[in-house]
């Protein structure tokens, strides 16, 4: 690792590394356009018939195959030198900034770094301003080697997929079998048995598998996070080519792609210097996805999984990101955002105002089937329905093992919380009926606490529960109804304890308010400030959580009811 000199950092022009970004990004979308042009062209050719068409048939399937590893490498080789050019741009502005503001100061600052100042009783500063000089260039050599290094790792994969021919992967203990056939090898196996076998591929050759199917290796359970990351990276980059392609550039699926490709905040810093990484990405019509906010690390304390619920779906993504890393700020681990899977996009109520009209000029049989019909058209496809839990849930637990098993190699004390919101916390609840492990669960205004017959079968003994629910939130009407098929009430489920919501955090005056009423079903996942929110980090981080406080004055119906929870007695 050799350090630039100050001269040559001013000199540096990154600009050619974000220019070789898009140059790669673009030469994939072309490679991708020419090899659909001419699987077109081949399929319009329906009166072709004979030998020639088979081998034909046979060529253009070979090409194919190529053309897509080729393809998803370069998609990598223009993710890798965006990221490099993001990382070294924020790395030298931190160091001439330093460099500057001593020159600014009287301090005279060599080309390698030293710093001195006329006057002795500088000689502190002098030293402080060259230590910060001297980190800095250590980490700019740092990026510059790293991703120096991935690059070139990718350069020889891109000779070796122009290549062609699918050299063999060794297997330990096992015949070489070539990249395809070792992804169906993968796919076979159990997600034990797939670690196993992943952990003992040389590195560069399980970029050559990731490259062959990057679509399944990008959502394998026991495959490594860092690969899938990288894998759902190609995922995207190709989604977003096939949005392009099909007319749809300017469409809400591609600015959502666009904006995963986005450095973000990172949850430990105030700059745009983080990726989006993505553990689970499929381009479906609702979108399957799980984000990692933050990253897995030695020495990390927590990880968390956070689900939401209704209205949930990769187009309206950005409101769970911002959650979730508001919670990596405050918590010690990263927070996954659970969207392996499609969510109800309402909530089932929607056309109560039309079925009570329903029918109005008619009789009052005509005006009951005019409601009748209203209710279930409202209902079908809501969250009344239990089905997406029941599909969901499994998954998530999946997920949960595939998530200790990536904590056992860094950080095995690590402590894992699940929270549920609203829907989301019926597919927790549904999880742990069918086994998820989790150190912490949080039913957060939920739905209830699982729709499966049976009790939570946690694998952990000692899993600590927590609920939250706030006065006036309308899901204590489906809490609390009896035969909820979204389970028990989990404010008041044994073994439970109900936190308070509180207070929302302090507005421009200082003032607090009561959290209460419709909106505080979510509103405190956007109120850091706020007693709710505060509480969840607490249980994330492994601290006491305030208890549920009875206030005079609270709401637990719409309205102004005070003190009467929600028990329909019937």
């Amino acid at each position: 690792m050799t350090r630039p000199t100050i001269a040559e950092l001013r000199e540096w022009d990154i600009s050619r590394v974000t220019a070789a970004s898009a140059a790669a990004a673009d030469g994939a979308a072309s490679l991708d356009g020419a090899l659909d042009a001419a699987i077109r062209a081949f399929d319009a050719a329906s009166d072709w018939r004979g030998d020639s068409r088979a081998s034909a048939e046979q060529a253009i399937a070979r090409g194919r195959d190529q053309a897509n590893e080729i393809r998803n490498v370069l998609n990598q080789i223009a993710d890798e030198a965006n990221d490099a050019g993001a990382d070294l741009t924020h790395a030298r502005e931190l160091v001439l900034r330093q460099v500057d503001a001593a020159i600014t100061g009287g301090f005279v600052v060599t080309d390698v770094g030293t710093v001195a100042h006329a006057d002795s009783s500088k000689a502190g500063d002098a030293t402080m301003f060259e230590a910060a000089i001297a980190s800095g260039l250590d980490a700019v050599a740092r990026l510059d080697d790293e991703h120096g290094a991935r690059l070139d790792g990718l350069a020889d994969d891109l000779v070796a997929a122009r290549r062609g021919g699918d050299p063999d992967v060794p297997r330990p203990a096992a015949p070489s079998v070539n990249p395809e056939g070792t992804v169906s090898i993968l796919r076979s196996m159990t997600p034990v048995q797939r670690h196993d076998l992943w952990s003992r591929i040389p590195a560069d050759e399980r970029r050559r598998i990731m490259h062959a199917d990057p679509q399944t290796i990008g959502n394998l359970d026991g495959v490594d996070f860092d690969t899938r990351a990288d894998a759902n990276e190609i995922n995207i980059r190709n989604a977003l080519i096939e949005e392009r392609q099909a007319g749809r550039a300017a469409g809400p699926r591609a600015a959502v792609l666009e904006d995963f490709l986005r450095r973000v905040r990172d949850p430990d810093g105030a700059d745009d210097t983080a990726e989006r990484r993505f553990i689970v990405f499929e381009n479906t019509a609702g979108g399957r996805s799980v984000e990692m906010v933050g990253t897995i690390g030695p020495g990390i304390r927590t990880a968390t999984v956070y689900v939401p619920g209704t209205h949930s779906n990769m187009n309206r993504s950005s409101e769970t990101a911002d959650i979730a890393r508001d919670l990596a700020q405050r918590t010690d681990g990263p927070v996954f955002v659970y969207l392996d899977g499609d969510l109800p996009q309402k909530a089932g109520f929607e056309g109560l105002t039309d079925a009570l009209g329903r029918g109005a000029g008619a009789g009052p049989i005509g005006r009951l089937f005019g409601m009748g019909s209203a209710l279930v058209e409202s209902i079908d496809g809501s969250a009344v329905e239990t089905g997406f839990a029941r599909i969901m849930a499994p998954r998530l637990v999946g997920f949960g093992a595939a998530l200790d098993a990536e904590l056992a190699r860094y950080t095995p004390d690590a402590k894992t919380t699940f929270i549920g919101h609203s829907y989301g916390g019926s597919v927790v609840g549904s999880a742990e009926q069918l086994g998820l492990r989790a150190d912490r669960v949080v039913y957060a205004s939920s739905a209830g606490t699982g729709v499966f017959d049976g009790p939570w079968r946690n694998a952990n003994p000692h899993v600590e529960r927590y609920s939250l629910t706030a006065p006036g939130d309308p899901i204590q009407y489906v809490q609390s109804v009896p035969g909820n098929p979204h389970g028990a009430d989990p404010d008041v489920a044994p073994g439970v304890v109900r936190m308070d919501t509180g207070f929302t955090g302090p507005d421009a005056t200082g003032h607090r308010a009561l959290l209460e009423g419709a909106g505080a079903h979510s509103s405190y996942w956007h109120d850091p400030d706020s007693d709710a929110f505060r509480n969840v980090v607490r249980v994330i981080n492994g601290d006491d959580p305030t208890r549920y406080v009875r206030r005079t004055g609270d709401i637990d119906l719409p309205g102004r009811i005070p003190d009467i929870p929600l028990r329909v007695p019937w």
